[in-house]
């Protein structure tokens, strides 16, 4: 028996009506609609019970499938401005954010650092934004600890560089001429946030970035 059969047993002259009202079942209608069907059965071909339980508990699944669906979503909107919030409190503090990347801004070299997976010797390779190698840095052996990057902005030549972007390359060999990974970072101020696209991005000044470029927060600028 069809739905739009039990429909017009439990309310003749109206499946017209209520199925432009309502066009979907929860369960009260499921089970409704289930108990119609047991009492206007045919007594010489009765119903297969086991495919009804077999569907009423498929029902039940998506039902609670749609609960968990709502309740992730709801906890989406909480982390997002739980998120936000965070980040509005993030303006003015000094951040420690990956990449291989310096600016000089207003004539002055962003703090940078670096640091080995092992000791080992190390050649700094400083790139303009076209690509272009300006200066290079030998720093001799390092070991684990963080090294600070000092960088006077200038060329290989002497010359007092733009702001703007430079490109790192730190190369790290160990005693046997093996390369060795090394991590970069720079210290940066958090001057802003923008919400765009449903992402939140902090305003460096120089560029923007997301929550998860950074790796420590370092406090107050001031």
């Amino acid at each position: 028996m069809s739905v739009s059969s039990i429909s017009s047993l439990t309310n003749p002259g109206s499946a017209t009506d209520s199925t432009k009202r309502k066009t979907t079942l929860n369960q009260e209608d499921f089970l409704n609609l289930f108990i119609t069907q047991l009492k206007n059965q045919n007594p010489l071909e009765p119903m297969d019970y086991y495919q009804m339980a077999s569907q009423i508990a498929q029902f039940n699944s998506l039902d609670s499938l749609n609960r968990i669906y709502e309740s992730m979503k709801l906890l989406n909107a909480y982390q997002s401005s739980m998120n936000s919030l965070q980040a509005t409190g993030l303006i003015g503090k000094r951040v420690e954010v990956n990449g291989q990347s310096l600016f000089i801004q207003e004539g002055k070299v962003s703090e940078g650092y670096y640091q080995l997976s092992k000791p080992g010797k190390v050649k700094i390779q400083i790139y303009d934004y076209q690509g272009q190698l300006i200066r290079t840095l030998d720093e001799g052996m390092k070991d684990t600890g963080k090294q600070k990057l000092v960088w006077d902005g200038k060329s290989q030549e002497g010359i007092k560089q733009k702001d703007g972007k430079y490109l790192l390359q730190v190369i790290a060999v160990d005693e046997k001429g093996i390369p060795i990974p090394v991590n970069l970072s720079r210290i940066e101020i958090i001057k802003g946030v923008h919400f765009e696209d449903g992402g939140i991005y902090l305003d460096l000044g120089s560029e923007k970035i997301t929550l998860q470029n950074i790796k420590a927060i370092l406090g107050s600028s001031v």
